[in-house]
C-alpha cells in the first residue's frame, strides 16, 4: 500500500502528458511509473530527501527523543546516544561564559554548520548535475 501511494503520488506530480504518452504506446502502470514517472520527478525527489537530511542535522528535540539522550560511546546499532545539537542544547546554559567548556560547545556548533553546508552543497551539486544530463 505505500509504494502504491508513493506511485500514485508522483504520477500527480508528472504532468498528465507524459503519462498519457506513455500509457499510448502501450506501457503498464509500473512502466509508466518506472520509465517515465520517476526519471521525471528525480529532481523533486531528490530535493525532498536532501532538504530531509538537512532538517535532520538541524533538529534538536525531536533527534533527543528519538536516540534516548545518553552521554556515552555507543556498543551497538540500538544503543542510546546523544546527538550534538542536543549536547549544545543541555550544556550551553550551564557553561562558563569563555571557558573551555564554552568554546567546545562552539566547536561542536561550527562543525554542525560545516556538516550541514557540505551536505547543502553536494545537494545544489547534484540537483544542478541532474538538471544539465
Amino acid at each position: 500500500p505505500i509504494m502504491t501511494s508513493i506511485a500514485e503520488d508522483a504520477l500527480k506530480a508528472v504532468p498528465d502528458r507524459y503519462r498519457e504518452a506513455a500509457e499510448a504506446m502501450g506501457a503498464t502502470r509500473w512502466q509508466v511509473v518506472y520509465k517515465v514517472v520517476l526519471p521525471a520527478a528525480r529532481n523533486g525527489l531528490l530535493g525532498g530527501v536532501l532538504l530531509g537530511v538537512g532538517r535532520g542535522f538541524g533538529e534538536t528535540m525531536a533527534v533527543l527523543m528519538a536516540t534516548g539522550h545518553a552521554v556515552n560511546i555507543p556498543d551497538s546499532l540500538f544503543d542510546s546516544v546523544r546527538a550534538l545539537t542536543a549536547t549544545i542544547a543541555a550544556e550551553l546554559g550551564e557553561a562558563v561564559v569563555g571557558g573551555e567548556h564554552y568554546q567546545v560547545l562552539f566547536t561542536i556548533g561550527i562543525f554542525l554548520f560545516l556538516i550541514t553546508f557540505i551536505i547543502n552543497l553536494s545537494a545544489d551539486l547534484i540537483v544542478r548535475g541532474i538538471r544539465k544530463g
